[in-house]
């Protein structure tokens, strides 16, 4: 597994509680979306406001589902502040942003994390992130790695500050939200669920992060 930094708690120390947190939240994610369909299963993940650590929330879940064996793609959606790359010590070439401009193929933009997960980096900051994330390109990818990988997990924007994650709900099979314990507001947090339902997205669940 490729690895800058130490945010990767499941792979680094896996008999760590941390690790077992994840497990946990793996269990449960299977038990309320995953295998009710013959393909993959789509998931993303947003919050309301930036620095929740949903990004490392992410990487660390998408590891935990490879280390039971699932065929796992991580998605970097957030084409504002890309982000997921740094994780696993990626360049953040190419990438999502290049596919979605028509420049790059779907299986070119796909990187190797080690096990079996894939990675897919943001690529170049896009102004418009919006309206390429809701053109026919994006839904053509997540049709195609729902064919290859088992669970496949989106990051997004912060869903307050963008409309982002709101386009890449509907495409999903579930939406967690994150926020951070003694940080994001409950107004905030029933503002991001209002959002997710006008989406007609399935909000799978609340994780509290950095609880104590």
């Amino acid at each position: 597994m490729l690895r800058l930094n130490d945010m990767l708690i499941t792979e680094s120390n896996p008999s760590s509680y941390i690790s077992e947190s994840f497990r946990s939240l793996r269990t449960y994610i299977r038990q309320q979306v995953v295998g009710q369909k013959d393909r993959g299963t789509v998931l993303l993940l947003t919050s309301p406001e930036s620095g929740a650590g949903k990004t490392t929330m992410i990487a660390n879940i998408g590891v935990s589902f490879a280390q039971e064996g699932k065929k796992v793609a991580l998605v970097d959606c957030n084409l504002h502040k890309p982000a997921l790359h740094e994780i696993f010590g990626m360049e953040n070439t190419g990438g999502l942003s290049a596919y979605l401009r028509g420049g790059a193929s779907s299986k070119s933009i796909v990187r190797h994390g080690g096990l079996e997960l894939s990675v897919v980096p943001g690529g170049d900051s896009l102004y418009n992130a919006a309206d390429l994330l809701g053109s026919e390109r994006m839904t053509e990818l997540l049709e195609e790695l729902k064919r290859e990988y088992d669970i496949i997990l989106l990051d997004s924007a912060p869903a307050l500050n963008y409309t982002d994650a709101r386009l890449i709900a509907g495409l999903t099979d579930g939406v967690i939200l994150v926020a951070k314990h003694g940080r994001t507001k409950r107004e905030d947090l029933r503002k991001t669920k209002q959002l997710m339902e006008q989406a007609s997205a399935t909000l799978v669940g609340i994780v509290m992060n950095q609880v104590k």
